[in-house]
C-alpha cells in the first residue's frame, strides 16, 4: 500500500524575508498608483512578526443545466484579498496608516505593498500583496510589551513564486529587526491620563476602524480601487481606584457622559502620545470580591471622536 514520502516541510524557521512593507504614495491624490509597488523601493519591517494569516476569498459560479444531475463547471467571478498581522511594534511608523487623519501622506490616503519570502522545500518563495489598506487595527498592553493586531484589504495576494516579480532593485531587510519591541516602561511613569490627571493602570487597549469603500467593476475580477471613509476610535483601560482627590471623577464622568481629552504615552524617546479627542466613557464597571486580594479595578471603554497625528 503506497504512503505519504517524506518530505522537507515549510515551519516558522524557512520564513526567509520577514514580512515588511513600503507605501505605494498617497493614492487618493495619484489614484493610477493604487496596487503598484514603486520601482526599486527600500522597505521596511512590520516589527517583530509574529503571526501573518493570509484569507483569500476567491468566488466561483457553479453551472447547473437542465438534463443532468451534476455540476458541469466552475467560473472565476471576484477576487476579495485580506491578510491579517500580528506584531510587536518597535515604533508607529506603520500605525500611522491607520490611525492618523486622512489627507496626508503619512496616513490611510497612503495604499502600502507588503511582501515577504519562505522556503519551500528548500526553495525560496516570494508573495506580494498590493494596494493594501488598514480596515482594522487593535495596539494593547498589559504591562509587558506592546501587541498590534492589524487586519488590511488588498487589490491582490500572488500565488508564491520563486521569482521576485517586484520591480526594479528592490531593497528588502534580510534579517528580523535587532530593536527591541516597545514595552510599559518606555512610556514613562504614569503614561495614562485621564482630563489632565494621570491615572495608574494595568492593561490599556486601543482600536482603530476604518470604513472602506470598495470600487468592484465588472470586467475585472479583483478590486479596481479602495478609499477610506470613515473612523472609529475607541480605547479601553483598567484602573486603579482611589486617585487623590478624583475618587469619584470617573465614574462621575460616565454618569455625566462627559467629554475628555485622554492620553497614553507609546514612548518617551522619541515622544510618541496617543491621544484622544472629546473622549466619552460608554461603559464602566468595578467588582467588590469577598474572595479577592486584588486591588479595586475601574473598568472603562470610551469613544473618542478624533485622535492627533503620530
Amino acid at each position: 500500500m503506497p504512503s505519504v514520502s517524506a518530505h522537507n516541510v515549510t515551519t516558522k524557521r524557512d520564513i526567509v524575508k520577514e514580512l515588511q512593507w513600503v507605501s505605494e504614495g498617497n493614492t487618493v491624490t495619484t489614484p493610477a498608483n493604487f496596487g503598484t509597488t514603486p520601482t526599486s523601493s527600500t522597505f521596511t519591517l512590520v516589527g517583530n512578526n509574529t503571526e501573518l494569516s493570509i484569507n483569500p476569498d476567491v468566488q466561483h459560479f457553479d453551472q447547473t443545466v437542465l438534463g443532468t444531475e451534476d455540476v458541469i463547471g466552475a467560473v472565476k467571478t471576484q477576487s476579495l484579498y485580506s491578510f491579517s498581522i500580528r506584531f510587536n511594534p518597535i515604533d508607529t511608523a506603520l500605525w500611522k496608516y491607520l490611525w492618523n487623519a486622512s489627507d496626508q501622506t503619512s496616513g490611510p490616503d497612503s495604499s502600502l505593498s507588503f511582501t515577504y519570502s519562505y522556503y519551500l522545500n528548500g526553495t525560496e518563495y516570494y508573495q506580494h500583496m498590493r494596494g493594501c489598506r488598514a480596515t482594522t487595527g487593535t495596539m494593547s498592553l498589559t504591562r509587558g510589551v506592546w501587541e498590534c493586531n492589524m487586519t488590511l484589504v488588498a487589490k491582490d495576494i500572488t500565488v508564491p513564486s520563486t521569482t521576485d516579480g517586484n520591480s526594479g532593485t528592490p531593497v528588502y531587510q534580510s534579517s528580523e529587526t535587532s530593536s527591541n519591541p516597545v514595552v510599559h516602561t518606555d512610556g514613562g511613569g504614569a503614561p495614562f491620563t485621564w482630563n489632565s490627571t494621570t491615572y495608574g493602570e494595568r492593561s490599556f487597549s486601543t482600536t482603530v476602524r476604518r470604513g472602506m469603500a470598495v470600487m468592484s467593476v465588472n470586467g475585472e475580477t479583483d478590486i479596481t480601487y479602495c478609499k477610506p471613509t470613515t473612523r472609529d476610535i475607541t480605547f479601553s483601560v483598567d484602573i486603579f481606584a482611589g486617585k487623590a482627590g478624583n475618587q469619584t471623577s470617573i465614574y462621575t464622568d460616565f454618569e455625566a457622559k462627559t467629554a475628555r481629552t485622554a492620553s497614553y504615552k507609546f514612548t518617551s524617546s522619541p515622544s510618541k502620545t496617543l491621544t484622544f479627542s472629546n473622549a466619552v466613557i460608554t461603559d464602566y464597571s468595578f467588582t467588590h470580591s469577598a474572595g479577592s486580594v486584588d486591588a479595586l479595578i475601574e473598568s472603562i471603554t470610551a469613544r473618542a471622536e478624533s485622535v492627533s497625528d503620530l
